[in-house]
Parts: C-alpha cells; sequence; structure tokens
C-alpha cells in the first residue's frame, strides 16, 4: 500500500485579513475565528467540552487529537491551560492535521490578535516548520513536558495512518456546509479506531449528519450550551472497547514495561541522541562506550553533512530521508549547526539531466531545494560541528560508563539484563538498547540481523594549504564526494564508501593508504579537479558504517524470531482472513542501527521515535514509515517470500 503522504508542498489557502484581523479563507468561504470572541469561543467549545483539565489531573500522559490544526488558537489555548495546571511528570501529546496549513507569515499575522498567547505564540512561529511539505512534522515544547506532531494531509488520511490512542478530540475544521469531505464516515471510523472508553470528544457543530456520525462509532453524544450567539454545541464521550483489529501486527512497536534504569551501549550519534531524549523524557539512562567520551569513533569526524537524499522516485527511502532531515534542522542546535546550504554540483550531463528529472518529478518549496548556475541548492541543509555537539550533550549526561561490553545475557529470575565488559565488570539494565554499530551482531549472536560493514574515510586539510577558491566555498559542496566550509582552520573533504570482508567487522578502522588519491578521484571532471590536486597536506580519519540491503536504518523493539516464524510460517500464502498475533518483544531489548552515511541527519527522528516508544508516547512517523525501519521487517519479508 503506498504512503498517503508524497513527497511535495501542500497547497496554502487564499487568505484576507479584515480591519479586525480575523483570518478569511476565500478557498472555503469561512472565517478561522471569531472577530473579538475567537479565543473565549474555542475555550469553551474545547477546553471546557472535553473537561479539561479535569480530565488530565493526575494522569502521566494526556494525548489530544484535532481535525484542524488552522492558526493554532486550539493548540495554544491548550499549551497555555497546560502549563498553569500539570504536574512536572505529565506529559502532553497534541496531534493535528491540516491540509492546507498557513505559512509562517500567515500564521503570524493571524495570532498577532491574541497579545494574550504570545509568549506561546512567538515559539510556536519560531518552531512552525519553514518547508510545508506532506507527512508529520514534530515540535518538541521541552520546558513544558509538550509535543505538537503537526501532519499535513487529508485529515482522513493523517488519523488512519497513526498508531495511537487519544483522550480527547477536538473536531475542529471549516464546517459541515463548507468542508463536507472531511466531516465523512472515514473520519468518523478513523476516530473510534483512534478512541478507548474513556475518551471524550466536543465540537461546535450539532448538525444532524455529525451527531449520527459519532453516535454510530460508538460515541454518546450530548447536546449541551454554545458559546455567544450559537445556542448549542455537541459534546460526547466513547462507549466502546477497541474496534480495530489488525490481522498481521509483525510491525508492531513495544513500550518497555519497565519504570526503572534505561541502559544504552553505544556512544555514537544515535546513542548520544537517544540518551538525551530520554533524558529530557524524565528517564534515568546510563550510556555505556568504549571510549572516555561521546562520538570518538565512526561518528567522530569534525564536520557532518546533513540534508536529504533524493532519488527519482517517491521512495520509502527519500520519504523517510526527508522527513529525518526536516526534523534534524529543528533539533540541532544553533550553536552547533551551521545552515550554509549545501549544493550538490552537476558536471556532467547525466548529472545535468538528473537534478532536472528530480525538479520536474517533485513539487518542492525554494526554501528546500531550487536551481543555481552550478546544480541544485539545499538552503536549509549544512554540516554540524560533530565534536561540539557531542560534548554539549555529554556535559548533561547523568550516567556515562567506559566499559568495552562482550556479551549480554538476560537473567530470566530476577528479570533484568546482565552486560558482561571485557574487564570482567557486571552491569544490570531493566530496558536495554544496542546503539552500538556493527558490533550488534556480536551482542545478538543467534538473531537475523542482515547488517553489513562498509568503511569510510574522510581527509581534512589545513584551511592555509588549499586553493583560495575551495578555502572560500560559502556551501558544503557535493560531488561524487564533499567538500565543507572550513571550520576552525580546517576543511573536510569525504568520503569513501567501502564493503569489507567480514573478517575485519570488528577490528579497529584502519585508514588505507589510497585514501586521498581516491578521494581526489571522486572530483575528477569537475571544476575542482587541479584545485584538489593542488593540495599535498592532509590528515585523515576512518571509521565503520553500518549498512541494511534496503538502505534504511533498524530502529525498534527485539523479538523472539523464532516464535515469529512458527507464527507466521504460513503467511507466504496469503491468508487475509487469519488473524495472526504480535510477535513478543524480548524483554526490553531494542536496537538502534544501519545508519549508513547519513546518521547525522537520521539519528534525531529515530532517537524521538524510539524514546516515545519506550516510554509510550505517540511517535513522530506514520505507520508505513514504521514498517520502513522496523527490525522485523527482513524477517517478515523472508517468510512472505517462503
Amino acid at each position: 500500500m503506498p504512503s498517503p503522504f508524497p513527497i511535495k508542498q501542500v497547497n496554502t489557502l487564499d487568505l484576507t485579513f479584515d480591519e479586525m484581523g480575523s483570518a478569511y479563507s476565500n478557498n472555503y468561504a469561512d472565517i478561522y475565528f471569531q472577530p473579538g470572541i475567537g479565543l473565549d469561543e474555542k475555550r469553551h467549545v474545547f477546553l471546557n467540552g472535553n473537561h479539561l483539565p479535569e480530565n488530565w489531573n493526575e494522569k502521566q500522559r494526556f494525548s489530544i487529537a484535532e481535525t484542524g490544526f488552522g492558526t493554532g488558537l486550539n493548540f495554544l489555548n491548550t499549551l497555555q491551560l497546560w502549563n498553569k495546571t500539570r504536574k512536572d511528570h505529565q506529559h502532553l501529546d497534541y496531534v493535528s492535521c491540516e491540509l492546507h496549513p498557513l505559512n509562517k507569515g500567515q500564521l503570524a499575522k493571524a495570532l498577532s490578535q491574541f497579545p494574550e498567547l504570545d509568549g506561546h505564540s512567538n515559539e510556536l512561529i519560531k518552531k512552525y516548520p519553514e518547508s510545508l511539505i506532506y507527512g508529520t512534522h514534530r515540535i518538541n515544547f521541552e520546558q513544558y513536558n509538550a509535543s505538537l506532531t503537526l501532519i499535513f494531509s487529508d485529515c482522513i488520511d493523517a488519523f488512519e495512518n497513526i498508531d495511537a490512542k487519544f483522550d480527547a478530540w477536538f473536531l475542529d475544521g471549516f464546517g459541515p456546509s463548507k468542508n463536507p469531505h472531511m466531516w465523512s464516515d472515514p473520519l468518523f471510523s478513523a476516530i473510534a479506531n483512534l478512541s478507548h472508553p474513556k475518551t471524550t470528544a466536543a465540537t461546535f457543530t450539532v448538525a444532524r449528519a455529525i451527531r449520527d456520525g459519532l453516535s454510530t462509532v460508538g460515541f454518546e453524544i450530548k447536546k449541551v450550551a454554545g458559546f455567544g450567539q450559537k445556542r448549542e454545541m455537541l459534546t460526547a464521550h466513547f462507549t466502546k472497547k477497541n474496534i480495530a483489529i489488525k490481522k498481521q501486527p509483525w510491525d508492531q512497536t513495544f513500550k518497555a514495561n519497565t519504570r526503572d534504569s534505561i541502559v544504552i551501549i553505544g556512544a555514537g550519534i544515535a546513542g548520544l541522541t537517544l540518551a538525551d531524549k530520554l533524558q529530557q523524557a524524565g528517564k534515568q539512562v546510563t550510556i555505556i562506550d568504549r571510549q572516555e567520551r561521546p562520538c570518538l569513533e565512526t561518528s567522530g569526524n569534525p564536520q557532518a553533512m546533513v540534508m536529504p537524499s533524493f532519488d527519482l522516485n517517491d521512495s520509502p527511502e527519500a520519504r523517510f530521508y526527508l522527513s529525518a532531515f526536516l526534523f534534524a534542522i529543528r533539533y540541532y542546535s544553533n550553536n552547533y549547526f551551521y545552515n550554509d546550504g549545501v549544493l550538490e554540483l552537476a558536471f556532467s550531463e547525466k548529472q545535468k539531466n538528473w537534478q532536472k528529472s528530480l525538479l520536474s518529478r517533485f513539487d518542492l518549496p525554494n526554501e528546500l531545494i531550487h536551481k543555481v548556475r552550478k546544480g541544485l541548492l539545499y538552503p536549509q541543509a549544512g554540516w554540524l560541528d560533530t565534536q561540539g555537539h557531542a560534548q554539549h550533550i555529554f556535559s548533561n549526561l547523568e550516567n556515562y560508563i567506559q566499559a568495552d561490553i562482550k556479551s549480554i545475557e538476560f537473567d530470566s529470575k530476577e528479570k533484568h539484563w546482565l552486560l558482561h565488559s571485557k574487564d570482567g565488570d557486571v552491569i544490570q539494565a531493566d530496558c536495554l538498547v544496542l546503539a552500538n554499530g556493527i558490533s550488534t551482531k556480536q551482542l545478538l549472536p543467534g538473531y537475523d540481523l542482515p547488517t553489513t560493514a562498509k568503511h569510510g574515510e574522510i581527509s581534512y586539510v589545513k584551511s592555509e594549504n588549499t586553493h583560495p577558491q575551495i578555502s572560500d566555498c560559502p556551501h558544503v559542496q557535493l560531488n561524487k564526494g564533499y567538500i565543507t566550509p572550513q571550520f576552525n582552520g580546517i576543511q573536510t573533504f569525504g568520503a569513501t564508501f567501502d564493503p569489507m570482508h567480514k573478517s575485519d567487522y570488528f577490528k579497529p578502522a584502519q585508514n588505507y593508504g589510497d585514501h586521498w588519491q581516491r578521494n581526489q578521484a571522486l572530483w575528477a571532471g569537475s571544476d575542482y579537479a587541479d584545485l584538489v590536486e593542488y593540495l599535498t597536506s592532509y590528515n585523515s580519519r576512518a571509521g565503520i558504517r553500518v549498512t541494511t540491503p534496503d538502505h534504511l536504518p533498524i530502529c525498534g523493539p527485539v523479538i523472539d524470531q523464532q516464535q515469529f516464524k512458527k507464527d507466521y510460517h504460513d503467511i507466504r500464502h496469503g491468508k487475509k482472513w487469519k488473524a495472526y498475533p504480535a510477535p513478543q518483544h524480548l524483554n526490553n531489548l531494542y536496537v538502534f542501527t544501519g545508519l549508513g552515511s547519513r546518521g547525522f541527519t537520521s539519528a534525531p527522528l529515530l532517537a524521538e521515535f524510539l524514546c516515545n516508544q519506550i516510554v509510550g508516547h505517540i511517535t513522530p512517523i506514520d505507520i508505513h514509515m514504521q514498517k520502513t525501519i522496523n527490525p522485523n521487517r527482513f524477517l517478515y519479508r523472508s517468510l512472505m517470500r517462503g
């Protein structure tokens, strides 16, 4: 089944603002809020209608779904109330969809009418996506223990493709007479599938079609007093048990069934980012690595490129890396991320034709990608000061242990993991994440994980020794290799990506003597060929990257593969009527590897996803994308092939 979220920008609406500042949609011939009373009306309908804050009192996590983000007033109202009434341990998940999102300028103009929300509004505008691309966009408000998940798409697609259960529904958007497609049976079915017996809902409309639609899927509805001149509105609560049955739950996510310690093995960008996310979620985290501090091996290159990766198809790989990139540029601190842009050069006719086809194939905003004289410029992309970023996260880690773990075993009596180091020490873990690259294979000797190792090597050159045409480059220059702008007196040239013999997988990466010559060859036939030949003084460093057969990462739970083979042995026969059992999660064990050559782009989104899964929050990716990174996908595919 294809993803409902294509690689393209969504269309904004034709808006006008009257003298009172009210936003009016010319497309739908309707207003976003009532002049002068919009804020109070939305508080009455959606906050009071869902009995907030009473309903979130004493709940560790509370989740709200909204069917039309619009100007963000419902979210900002909720965030303001949440901030006033929440307790320290509570987390708010707010999910909203929007088929025609406002751009930043429109959003700022609409919200300028509500100065009482300025503090929250300014932060929303600052974090709001620059590129309005179909799909899921996660914005975190760490100081409030809240996350906003914006899904830019049709609301039916949005809620049919999310893995969640919601405590409250804000049924907002243009009214049934203006937008009948939204207020339809498929939406009501999706709402029911994502609700539980204590879920509430509220909406401003009392139209018969809405009452019947909610009643049919299991909501008990009630008419109550509306706001202002509106005599009535609807409130509802769900009365049925979950009615959705997933017949092939092979890609299921699992919350860790422990509140105790979480241990991560591996302090590269994957493990380090996950530790950062888990600590922000209030968990006690210990990170273990054989080096004295993070990002000293493969993730230790001084400058790391952060950019999307496209091909000429709307592929799972391209969709994933675009989503990961848009999340990464919000995650990395401006102190360490330099959005100088990445210039993908085109010297040959083949390269020029490929870039022309890419721009014609996808409808993408100029702030994400556009044509320049020498190729394609990605203005929001750039590079990360890896060591500055790593040190910043490291300084805030509560527990870091330098140890080389040689094996792990589960103590079934005490119900925890035992980690055995090469020095003979034993470390306990209630929940364990393996984020140690190719060494994951050593710690899971009986687990079928089809990862391979690639040898990667970069060169870095003192800026004073480079040609001025290179040292003054304003963007990352990308050809078959890449050249970064200068930083702390050096420039990075990278990077090779070579197959390795299995006997070398677990040995320290060695520098190859011919690396610089091979790096020079990457620029053969380009305008930089003679300039690279000019360079004579350089250093190099090598690392081992981990790849997968489908070029996508592995992130999620480790399951009992033998039991899964028994349960799904006949899946290849296409028994769609048969309900298969969920996989059995192996004792709070997770794996996070296979990031390949784009780990600094993908790690933040993957860490957010895995953290949310472990602690039980709503994840930032849709169910299609979850399948593409699930560790169990390879076994499932092999059983499907028979």
